[in-house]
């Protein structure tokens, strides 16, 4: 008997850390002063759910700052670059600030027009962007020939330069010596704008606390059953699926409270509880 006492305690502590463990918490929520206000959620359960267990907690609520680094990233400036030659044209787009990219064209000796514009940047960004050009005239054997350009000489990088948004920059390359190709590199050398951190608050983390001032009451309807909260802590017996739940202050006192939730067998274990749905807030 006193193994059986045991193993039977055993039992109801673990089944006790598996449903606080599997409890979901509303986080920090608040109820205004105004005559009437309330609150109400929805909450789902599905699987083989016997009953919806759910308690509230008022006051205690403990507010701190936390550094968020995970934002979204600033849009970069771009650029984007075109080489014609009489017919012929190859392009390039979106080269975003510290990249390269390449464009070549196929188009023998002759004039080349390189152009530069700077559609689909971000224009929150005032600055101007800027960059450099390399460029080479090859052969068939992608052996560098001779050429004349008014960015640079052949072959090498040329000195930074600028483009303010909504500007176009052309040059021209002209390519000599059994040329078959043109082949130019752009690395766009603008800064690369990140964003700064921004502190935002938390959700308030609440203590298991019993309702204690009574200013708060809870109601959970579902089908034609309702509900009221006995001190903090309710189960309604309506199977699966959706549970409506109302917060409101009889005093009309603004209160801040959470709740928590677990859909639950007639086990007590969990079955499938979806997060809650915020469907009035006053």
């Amino acid at each position: 008997m006193k193994k059986i006492a045991q193993k039977t305690l055993l039992s109801l502590l673990a089944l006790t850390a598996f449903e606080s463990a599997f409890a979901l918490d509303s986080g920090a929520q608040n109820l205004t002063t105004t005559i009437g206000a309330t609150d109400y959620f929805k909450i789902t359960c599905a699987g083989d759910t016997d009953h919806l267990n759910f308690k509230l907690f008022e006051n205690g609520v403990t507010a701190a700052p936390v550094v968020i680094t995970e934002l979204p990233p600033t849009l970069p400036q771009v650029l984007n670059v075109t080489l014609a030659k009489l017919k012929l044209t190859a392009a390039t787009s979106a080269i975003a600030a510290g990249t390269n990219k390449e464009v070549a064209l196929k188009g023998g000796n002759g004039a080349y027009t390189l152009t530069l514009d700077t559609f689909g940047t971000n224009l929150t960004l005032k600055t101007a962007q800027t960059y450099s050009v390399q460029y080479q005239c090859l052969n068939a054997a992608k052996t560098i020939t001779a050429g004349s350009s008014t960015l640079v000489k052949l072959g090498v990088e040329s000195t930074t330069k600028s483009l303010a948004n909504n500007k176009t920059a052309k040059y021209a390359i002209n390519c000599t010596g059994k040329t078959d190709s043109l082949k130019v590199k752009i690395t766009n050398k603008t800064a690369v704008v990140k964003p700064m951190p921004t502190i935002i608050p938390i959700i308030p983390v609440i203590p298991a606390v019993s309702v204690s001032s009574g200013n708060l009451t809870a109601q959970v309807i579902k089908g034609a059953n309702a509900q009221n909260t006995i001190g903090d802590v309710l189960d309604i017996q309506e199977g699966n699926g959706d549970y409506s739940v109302m917060v409101n202050s009889p005093i009309n006192a603004a209160k801040t409270y959470s709740f928590q939730y677990s859909c639950l067998n007639t086990k007590n274990f969990e079955a499938k509880t979806s997060p809650f749905q915020l469907l009035q807030n006053q």
